[in-house]
């Protein structure tokens, strides 16, 4: 072994967080129990609530900070881009997604290079408005057709990548059109999606960041995007 050479990490955790001061202290805890805390990167989008005073009371917790609001994506691009982890799991810190998933994802992993949690395979349908099941069944249905995927939650939170299976730099965007770039990308390197069931809890406190009608829209329009395009990357804003 080359004792000059770079160290390469198993894995890392990237947390997008934005004003979730109400769950963090519980999320980060749940990591804890799990052996998994060292590997969390924490990205932080201008949160104004305590947020990053908890965090700064955590051991070893890595935060990339961002002064302004520069969107969900930005924070998912910036969290990817600091981690040196053979294996990138994504998960948000509203509790929503349950931690105790990230094992099962990890073990996913180990056979596949992209895996997404999904909140439609377990034995009963995830509590959550039904505007919001009925509009995420017709995202899956477009993005299965027209990348030849099958996928049940394409609107998921929580997903685990193989770092040396998708060309991430080429990721671009910066709101939340970025789970339409990131899922084009992994379909446009020749891979298969794979999903494993995750129990959903609806957010017990606090409010949603996502603006779901606009957002959708705009999700449509990237993936036709990128469908007639062929590829990711360099598209302008």
């Amino acid at each position: 072994m080359n004792p000059c050479a770079p160290v390469t990490r198993a894995l890392d955790i990237v947390v997008p967080i934005r004003n979730e001061v109400d769950s963090i202290d519980e999320f980060h805890a749940r990591v804890e129990r799990l052996g998994l805390a060292d590997a969390l990167i924490f990205v932080d989008n201008a949160s104004t609530d305590g947020t990053l005073e908890r965090l700064a009371a955590c051991p070893r917790v890595r935060v990339i900070r961002h002064a302004t609001d520069e969107g969900w994506g930005a924070s998912m691009r910036d969290g990817i881009a600091a981690s040196d982890g053979e294996l990138i799991v994504i998960i948000d810190a509203d509790l929503e997604y349950p931690p105790e998933a990230i094992p099962r994802l990890l073990e996913a992993l180990r056979e596949h290079p992209v895996v997404y949690c999904s909140r439609f395979r377990g034995a009963r349908p995830p509590d959550m408005p039904l505007f919001r099941r009925l509009g995420n069944a017709w995202l899956s249905r477009l993005y299965n057709v027209l990348f030849h995927q099958h996928v049940t939650d394409f609107a998921t939170g929580m997903k685990g990548l193989r770092r040396g299976a998708l060309p991430l730099e080429r990721l671009r965007r910066k709101g939340f059109e970025h789970g339409a770039e990131i899922a084009a990308l992994v379909a446009l390197s020749g891979h298969r999606i794979e999903e494993i069931a995750v129990e959903y809890a609806p957010r017990r406190r606090g409010r949603s960041k996502m603006r779901h009608l606009r957002e959708t829209m705009k999700v449509v329009c990237y993936l036709l995007w990128y469908r007639l395009r062929g590829r990711v990357g360099g598209m302008s804003s």
